[in-house]
């Protein structure tokens, strides 16, 4: 029997926000979507009044959006030059993809007592949809659907903190590959989350946890954690927002 409220959870996980909402929630989201689909790289400098202007809220607002994400790994403020997209060193990579191995094996084995049928239809069309983005060599966001992926996975799993820090470990992940060249490892490891449905589906358990950690084990591997990869972007292209008009 399906849970009640699993449904509208998922589909609120799916929500596409409208750039340059002014709501701190929906401010939050649309940088973090930026974030996660490599739109706003690592290294690009936020500064807080440029970016209050650019989406109309007061300052005030833009340094608590900073300081939420300083806190969550995503910003970094450096003394006299501001705040800038986290750029995470071999190290942290690592320890990024360390922590996610044990959150979402616990992650899985929640979800394996409690998905329904209706959880892996959703999960299903996720894998679809990944695949279809990346046939059409759309990878970016490929990427970002196969990172959605484990977030409707912890949604499942009906732990609001392990679907927060997975939440947030997506989004430096994202970080990580933006940073690391991993194209030639990319096609390979993508059809684990088939796999991974399938042992759910069958309960079990322990083969669905050892996917898992394989999953992110062979997304590790595939880094080049020695070659950093620099990128500049403008913010309004970033963001989707309007071309400034020159001045008359």
């Amino acid at each position: 029997m399906a849970r009640k409220g699993t449904g509208k959870s998922i589909e609120n996980a799916q929500d596409k926000l409208t750039p340059g909402a002014t709501d701190a929630k929906s401010l939050y989201r649309t940088f973090i979507d930026a974030i996660v689909d490599q739109r706003l790289l690592p290294g690009t400098r936020l500064n807080e009044l440029a970016m209050s202007k650019l989406f109309d809220v007061s300052r005030r607002e833009m340094g608590h959006l900073f300081t939420r994400l300083e806190c969550e790994g995503l910003v970094v403020p450096i003394q006299n030059r501001g705040a800038f997209v986290a750029s995470p060193d071999a190290q942290e990579a690592r320890a990024i993809f360390g922590a996610r191995k044990s959150i979402e094996a616990g992650i899985v084995e929640l979800a394996a007592t409690r998905a329904s049928g209706a959880d892996f239809k959703v999960l299903e069309k996720s894998i679809a949809d990944e695949d279809a983005l990346r046939r059409a060599g759309r990878m970016r966001e490929a990427i970002k659907e196969s990172g959605r992926f484990h977030l409707l996975l912890a949604d499942i799993a009906g732990n609001a903190i392990l679907a927060d820090l997975v939440k947030q470990l997506v989004a430096r992940t994202s970080l990580v590959t933006s940073l690391y060249d991993n194209a030639s490892g990319m096609s390979c490891w993508h059809d684990d989350h088939g796999k991974l449905i399938g042992h759910l589906r069958a309960r079990r358990t322990k083969r669905a946890i050892d996917t898992m950690r394989q999953h992110l084990d062979d997304l590790e591997a595939s880094l080049d954690l020695s070659v950093k990869i620099g990128s500049k972007a403008d913010l309004r292209t970033i963001f989707g927002l309007p071309s400034e008009q020159p001045k008359k």
